[in-house]
């Protein structure tokens, strides 16, 4: 048996069920029940049973653009594409964009979801260095011609693990790295629903390259999984093959429930309630651990905590799945292990109960404080 399983079989055994801060997928209450009710209150519609045209339906895209849309950023409902979720979407441009084989770079810690489907398509990766903005523009543009890149990967709002949002001059800044380099930009917006008044996506400042996911398995909940893909006008008819050719399109019953929710406001709201609980539960982790410094913006559903560069991050992890809780840390989110990096990622969405997240918050202050 491996040690992971054996520690796990003892703090089961001695301590109770694992405390799960690794996964971040908050459903409130109150959304099951909202959600029954949307049910039953759905039109009858022989497209739930029936294949999507090719393109997807035309009012289902406008409905996307137009929940998509910022003030001064339109989107042309010709560039949306619904998928099923967010790795759905995201396989599917590695497929569109033919990006097997070819070099992608990512942040020096980026999603690790990201990094498993990139390795599996045989994806080529990049690490490039950033800061408290985001990616460095001129290490991105020297790493890009260097590796003679196809593309960038970012998770730019609420980022995935770090927690900035990157202001609007530095995605201005890549945007033109991006085009002096010729490369394409993928704005991966898992996290951005979160964050309120967020900057405009690169889809929205370099909608000739940029592709953009919104998925709603993040906004609503993980049996959503739904995603509004927006994709540059000339990658339209690779993207629209790579979508049939894994799922056949889209689920018809969530994209027209979803579709209600986004026109009448419930989606809005429905937002703005995970919000303001992510708020309380950040004040909650403030008092857990004990002014532990740790980056996170104030309405997220995760933080990082830094480590120090002289940490065994993997004893750390060993002892706190002995003390019942489990967590991710920073070997998940890297190419290569750079101890400047080190840390834990928190996830704070998966348990609803305050009292068992606060233990689990404390525990963790505990081991790093030693």
């Amino acid at each position: 048996m491996e040690l992971a399983h054996i520690l796990w079989w003892c703090s089961a055994r001695y301590l109770g069920p694992m405390i799960d801060l690794r996964y971040n997928y908050p459903v409130l209450p109150a959304h099951h029940e909202l959600f029954r009710q949307a049910l039953a209150a759905l039109p009858p519609d022989e497209a739930y049973l029936l294949m999507e045209p090719p393109g997807h339906y035309a009012a289902d895209r406008a409905v996307a653009a137009a929940w998509l849309a910022r003030p001064g950023f339109s989107i042309d409902p010709d560039t949306v594409h619904l998928g099923c979720g967010g790795h759905h979407a995201l396989v599917a441009i590695l497929l569109a964009a033919q990006l097997a084989g070819r070099t992608v770079v990512v942040d020096a810690v980026a999603y690790n979801g990201f990094l498993l489907l990139a390795r599996r398509f045989g994806v080529q990766l990049v690490a490039c260095p950033l800061d408290a903005d985001g990616m460095e523009p001129a290490a991105l543009e020297r790493l890009c011609r260097q590796h003679r890149a196809a593309a960038v990967y970012l998770t730019p709002t609420v980022h995935n693990p770090l927690g900035l949002v990157m202001p609007l001059a530095r995605r201005r800044e890549l945007v033109e790295v991006a085009r002096r380099a010729d490369v394409l930009l993928i704005d991966d917006d898992a996290y951005g629903f979160l964050q309120p008044e967020a900057p405009p996506s690169f889809a929205q400042l370099a909608p000739e390259r940029s592709f953009y996911i919104f998925s709603l398995a993040k906004a609503v909940a993980p049996g959503a999984k739904l995603s509004y893909i927006v994709a540059p006008p000339q990658w339209r008819e690779e993207l629209i093959n790579a979508i049939r050719t894994l799922t056949g399109g889209s689920v018809m019953l969530l994209t027209r429930l979803l579709g209600t929710w986004a026109q009448n406001g419930q989606l809005a709201q429905l937002i703005a309630d995970k919000q303001r609980e992510a708020r309380r539960r950040q004040a909650l982790a403030a008092a857990a651990l004990r002014g532990l410094p740790y980056q996170a913006q104030p309405t997220s559903f995760h933080l990082w905590l830094p480590l120090p560069a002289t940490a065994d991050v993997p004893a750390l992890e060993r002892q706190l799945l002995a003390r019942g809780v489990e967590v991710v840390t920073s070997a998940a989110y890297q190419l290569s292990s750079n101890p400047a990096h080190n840390g834990l990622r928190l996830a704070l969405g998966n348990i609803a109960d305050d009292a068992l997240l606060t233990r689990g918050l404390s525990l963790v202050a505990d081991t790093v404080l030693g």
